[in-house]
């Protein structure tokens, strides 16, 4: 997904878990971009699987080919961009919110939004680099 001004990830005062926290909710849509890469994949993802003959009718007669929700995705990134410039990005290369002292971030929204899967050990990576330069401040 083409990261946009108009897509959101935002906390939910009026929706609130059992704990009273806010929930996290994602306001995106597909840019005309976006939908020229979904329609090229399930090309592509179709034409690959022609051996097999899958059933491509999912819900509603609607292909379930790339259709989840956009925020569906437990592997999204992106959404607390790092950066040294506090106009572009969330938090510094180290993980640190830009004029905020000791708020850091150490997960994946500190990545940009490249779609892969299962980021574990470079969120780990990160996390443990933030951890370093947090101990080395003190």
């Amino acid at each position: 997904m083409e990261s946009r001004y108009e897509n959101q990830v935002f906390l939910d005062p009026s929706d609130k878990d059992i704990y009273g926290v806010p929930t996290i909710k994602a306001r995106l849509t597909y840019s005309p971009r976006d939908l020229e890469v979904i329609r090229r994949m399930e090309a592509g993802m179709r034409q690959a699987s022609i051996a097999c003959q899958p059933n491509w009718t999912g819900t509603n007669a609607e292909p379930d080919i790339c259709r989840i929700l956009p925020g569906a995705d437990y592997h999204e990134f992106g959404t607390s961009r790092m950066g040294d410039d506090p106009l572009t990005s969330a938090a510094d290369r180290y993980g640190q919110i830009h004029g905020i002292s000791s708020l850091y971030v150490a997960d994946n929204s500190v990545l940009p939004p490249i779609g892969g899967a299962n980021p574990t050990l470079t969120t780990v990576a990160l996390a443990i680099r933030t951890a370093d330069n947090i101990r080395s401040r003190e």
